[in-house]
């Protein structure tokens, strides 16, 4: 029978350490051994812990000093752990109840050195596979390979949804490092480009946690601290240094994609840094990318994007690397392409094709995200009497500018939030000049005239109405809430309807009385 060791590292985690161990609990396979370090919580973990293993015999629970981060305390339960197989479960996910059963099936058929499993991200209100494991086809079948045979296997480096096979790492000599965060793109980094069985599971999931308080984030969620930058650069050293020993250079390009990739997500956050530390990030990360095989630019997820971002950190392109991933700061220069009734919106970088020697890394048609298009309408002004309601904004879509009033069409929608009943009211559009900017919202300037009394039939027994805006560009269509900003002005007069914002700085509609 396979024994399944669970490593749990543990620190300040009180408000998720049930859920996990009722998730581990609950196993139709049963479990070997349970090793919690608890490293230094200052909240009651180390109280739970200890309750648990009153109940079960075979959880072990160990107490000590912080260390810092995860690694010492994974690299202790290694050293203690007497199961054939290692699972290094984060205190605050979950896992699918027959998750060991299925997984223990494949071992006996494939004795893998590694078995990987499918990942959720959760919150309390939705969860979602990742978008960059969607999109290089991480998990589409289950097959027995390796990271040399599938490469994408290096945008997949957490421990967690993963079984170790223990003498592997012994015979290896496979452990985190310590004090350092992202210690975990190092261990399995190292240990996938020594394992000769990598085993995919596409059908079992492990949940990811995103923390929804900004109190207790976990190292992940914590990138908008420079030191992360730091740890990630020491990170990638290390593991390049593993591969000089081992006589694996010549496959350094699979990890350096992540190392590129690592690196143009931390630059999303430079405008949180520091200015010192936004200097210190061009110059450390730079001087780490001087030393990454190139053939890694070839093979990055979201090619030409990916390539454009990188060519920002080079020429130490703040503004260009912070804009090309949110709009918070300002747009960059765009143009749309139609064609066959479909329309594409492009990045329009000529302008750096004009001041910089760019070679190939920057590609002359770089395709805005998804993401990043979004539609946008902006109360200005709000009028409710006993016959009218008006509304005064602008509607458009991110990125795309609007020359003609051809362009464009707007429709708003009157939600009820009870009964999901609807009524669509036409809008009428104005010239918006003194909106365009980089990007051109010329006509985007919008009226919403409707009789309170259509409204009162849509308003049942107080009811609240949400408003939002269908926006279609070129074939573009976005739909979008009705926002407030801090210069909107409501100007209430009816004693039937009153209008007002809502704690999401959204507008909305309601009964006098609501």
């Amino acid at each position: 029978m396979t024994k399944i060791s669970v490593v749990i590292p543990v620190f300040n985690v009180e408000d998720y350490l049930d859920e996990c161990f009722e998730s581990l609990l609950n196993q139709t396979y049963p479990i070997h051994e349970i090793i919690a370090i608890n490293d230094g919580s200052t909240d009651k973990s180390g109280e739970i812990l200890d309750n648990w293993a009153k109940k079960y015999n075979f959880i072990k629970v160990i107490h000590q000093e912080n260390s810092g981060a995860p690694g010492g305390p994974r690299n202790k339960g290694i050293s203690i752990s007497t199961g054939d197989y290692i699972n290094f479960i984060d205190p605050d996910d979950l896992i699918d109840t027959d998750y060991y059963e299925k997984l223990v099936k494949n071992i006996e058929e494939y004795q893998p050195d590694i078995l990987i499993t499918n990942i959720k991200k959760f919150t309390s209100k939705k969860s979602w596979i990742p978008h960059t494991f969607v999109k290089m086809r991480l998990f589409n079948q289950n097959k027995l390979t390796t990271l040399y045979d599938f490469p994408a296997l290096i945008h997949n480096l957490g421990p967690a949804n993963k079984l170790f096979r223990r003498a592997f790492l012994l015979e290896n000599n496979l452990k985190f490092l310590e004090g350092y965060a992202y210690e975990d793109v190092h261990f399995t980094s190292c240990s996938l480009f020594l394992a000769k069985r990598v085993y995919i599971n596409k059908d079992t999931f492990y949940y990811w946690r995103r923390r929804e308080s900004t109190t207790n984030l976990s190292i992940t969620q914590q990138s908008f601290r420079y030191k992360a930058v730091e740890d990630r650069i020491v990170i990638h050293q290390a593991i390049d240094q593993f591969l000089k020993e081992h006589n694996l250079s010549e496959f350094k390009y699979i990890k350096d994609v992540r190392a590129v990739v690592d690196f143009i997500r931390h630059g999303a956050k430079l405008y949180g840094f520091s200015d010192e530390e936004q200097k210190r990030f061009f110059v450390e990360v730079n001087s780490y990318l001087d030393t990454i095989d190139k053939r890694a630019l070839d093979h990055l997820p979201t090619l030409y994007y990916d390539r454009a971002r990188y060519f920002f950190i080079r020429n130490k392109l703040d503004f260009e690397l912070v804009a090309s991933v949110s709009s918070q700061y300002g747009y960059l220069p765009s143009f749309t392409e139609k064609k066959d009734k479909m329309t594409k919106v492009f990045f329009d970088f000529s302008y750096l094709h004009k001041n910089f020697n760019t070679d190939s890394l920057l590609p002359k048609k770089v395709q805005i995200p998804q993401k990043l298009i979004k539609g946008q309408a902006v109360l200005i002004r709000g009028i409710v009497n006993e016959t009218r309601v008006i509304l005064y904004g602008y509607s458009y879509i991110d990125y795309m500018n609007t020359l003609t009033n051809e362009q464009i069409t707007v429709e708003a929608i009157f939600n009820n939030r009870k009964t999901k009943e609807e009524m669509i009211v036409p809008v009428t559009l104005y010239n918006s000049f003194e909106l365009s900017d980089t990007i051109r919202y010329d006509y985007c300037k919008f009226k919403v005239d409707i009789e309170t009394e259509h409204l009162m039939n849509l308003i049942q027994n107080n009811d609240v109405i949400d408003i939002r805006f269908s926006i279609t560009v070129d074939n573009i269509n976005k739909i979008a809430r009705l926002s407030s900003t801090q210069n909107t002005n409501i100007e209430n007069y009816s004693n039937n309807i009153k209008m007002y914002i809502t704690k999401q700085d959204n507008i909305s509609l309601c009964g006098k009385y609501n």
